[in-house]
């Protein structure tokens, strides 16, 4: 993060989904080793790389393994209060994840939660890639330079400050160990209004 933009107003967050807003029991590990044979490639890449017909038999296996896990998500407890703080002070709102954006429909739907702008891995390449970072901004109409982005994984800092954006990392027992230049670290979701809160008045 640039330190002469932490002094700009914030008018967006934008928010990683699973392990962030929602925890379900999609594990990632286990679809890699289904779709590839190996749970050290990555989902996206590893699918790219296939023949067109291998991909496609395989983003459907993929689509599967994600909604029945969408299924069963849950919304972060600390998510709603933080949406109703967010609307109360005009700071818009998304989700920019390497999930599908139906697979996100499906679980806003079911929560009846309002995650605002989406950019799924339809939409823009995926992080760490800032593209997807800055088409969420441009559907917002705020400057990458006034929002966050809030994640568990390096991609998602990655991608927020290679867009210009700030970058809150939330630390979770899989991800706690890794070493990122996120300009906030955070144990919980319920800690990020309180970062907020600081940037906004001038004091973080």
């Amino acid at each position: 993060m640039n330190a002469n933009h932490m002094d700009e107003p914030i008018e967006a967050v934008l928010f990683d989904l699973d392990g962030v807003l929602v925890h379900s029991p999609l594990d990632l590990a286990a679809i890699k080793k289904e779709l590839f044979g190996d749970s050290s490639l990555f989902i996206i890449e590893g699918l790219e790389a296939l023949p067109p017909d291998e991909r496609s038999a395989k983003q459907a296996l993929l689509m599967q393994r994600e909604m029945e896990a969408a299924a069963l998500a849950e919304l972060d407890p600390a998510a709603e209060s933080l949406f109703a703080w967010l609307d109360l002070n005009g700071i818009k709102r998304g989700v920019i994840t390497r999930n599908s954006r139906e697979v996100v429909r499906a679980i806003a739907e079911r929560l009846r939660v309002d995650f605002g702008v989406v950019i799924g891995r339809e939409d823009a390449p995926a992080k760490p890639d800032p593209l997807s970072v800055l088409t969420a901004c441009d559907l917002l109409a705020v400057r990458a330079e006034a929002s966050v982005m809030v994640g568990d994984y390096i991609f998602d800092i990655e991608a927020g400050r290679n867009a210009g954006c700030r970058t809150v990392f939330l630390e979770t027992d899989r991800f706690r160990h890794l070493e990122l230049d996120a300009d906030v670290r955070i144990a919980s979701l319920s800690e990020l209004r309180d970062v907020l809160e600081k940037w906004m008045d001038g004091s973080c």
